[in-house]
Order: C-alpha cells, then structure tokens, then sequence
C-alpha cells in the first residue's frame, strides 16, 4: 500500500508527458499506444471470458434438467485427448531419432566440406598449372 502513492505521482508524470509530446508532434507514442492495445486486449480477454460464463448460466438457467455437458461430447474429449497423448508419443520418438541421427549426419557434413575444400584446392592447383 505504500507504493500506491508512490505510483500515481509518476503515473500522472508519464501521462502529462505522453499528452505534451502528442500535442507537440500530433502523434502518440508507440510506447502509450503499445500499452494501451495489451490493456484493450486483456480487457476484452476478460470480457470474452465473462460472456462465455454468461452463456454457460443462461443455459442452465433455461433448460434446468439438462446435463452440462452431454456424454458423447464428454466421449469425444476423451478421445481427442487419447490421440492428442498419442500425438505427443510419436513425436517424442521423432524427436529422440532425430537427435541420435545429428551427430552421424553433422559428422558427414563436416566430411563432405573438407573433401570439397580439397577439391577447391586441387582445382585452382591444376588451374594454375
């Protein structure tokens, strides 16, 4: 409670000096316009949600002796969540197989850079002959 205070001052200060530099260039500044787009976004996050919610209540507000969720629905986000932890198994054994080819694959590369460096060489070497 102590930084309240503290805060507001330096608040107004900030604001007062975005105001002057509006009215000076006629333009905002990216960082009061920045700031002001992630507060829209949040608030309308926040809304978002409270509609959602809304909606939800009105549903079991008209129709009191309906489940909230039907069992097939509830069978499908089993299922999807069945394959979503199947999806995440297969990709963690690509993962792991792609991590033991690396260090194979990188040495070849790095023996084919030489052999084409010795080759450059071996080039220009006959080219200057």
């Amino acid at each position: 409670l102590t930084r309240v205070p503290t805060l507001v001052p330096s608040a107004l200060a900030a604001l007062e000096a975005a105001l002057e530099l509006e009215e000076e260039e006629g333009d905002v500044p990216t960082r009061v316009l920045a700031e002001h787009q992630m507060d829209t976004r949040r608030k309308q996050k926040l809304l978002l949600s409270q509609l959602r919610v809304l909606k939800l209540l009105l549903g079991v507000v008209e129709n009191p002796g309906q489940p909230l969720a039907p069992t097939d629905l509830r069978e499908a986000v089993a299922q999807a969540r069945g394959r979503w932890q199947g999806l995440k198994v297969r990709y963690g054994e690509a993962l792991g197989a792609l991590e033991e080819a690396l260090p194979a694959a990188l040495e070849q590369l790095e023996q084919g850079q030489q052999l084409l460096q010795r080759g450059k060489a071996a080039l220009e070497a006959r080219l200057e002959q």
